[in-house]
C-alpha cells in the first residue's frame, strides 16, 4: 500500500490517501484529478517528506549563518570598543 498527498492550498489542506495499486499511484501522480473544477496536484508521500526535510536543512543552515554573523559583529564591536578605550588612555 502506498501513500500519496493531495494538495489544495497551504499546509492546512492536505489529504493523505492510501491506494492499493501501483498503477493507480502512477496514474494519480502523473494526471492528478479534478475536484469542483480545480486541478488537484498529487505527490508521493516520501517525496513530500524529503522536500520538507531539505527545506528544514536549508533553514538550519540559514540560522547558523545568521548566528555566525551576529557573533562576528558582536566580536568586531567589542574589538572596536577596546581599541577606542586604549586610545583614550
Amino acid at each position: 500500500m502506498t501513500s500519496l498527498f493531495f494538495f489544495l492550498q497551504g499546509l492546512d489542506n492536505r489529504w493523505l490517501v492510501r491506494v492499493s495499486s501501483a498503477d493507480a499511484v502512477e496514474y494519480l501522480v502523473r494526471e492528478g484529478f479534478q475536484l469542483y473544477n480545480r486541478h488537484i496536484v498529487i505527490r508521493r508521500y516520501d517525496d513530500v517528506l524529503r522536500d520538507e526535510y531539505e527545506e528544514y536543512q536549508e533553514y538550519l543552515q540559514h540560522e547558523k549563518r545568521l548566528h555566525l554573523m551576529r557573533t562576528g559583529l558582536r566580536d568586531v564591536a567589542l574589538g572596536l570598543a577596546e581599541d577606542i578605550e586604549e586610545d583614550l588612555i
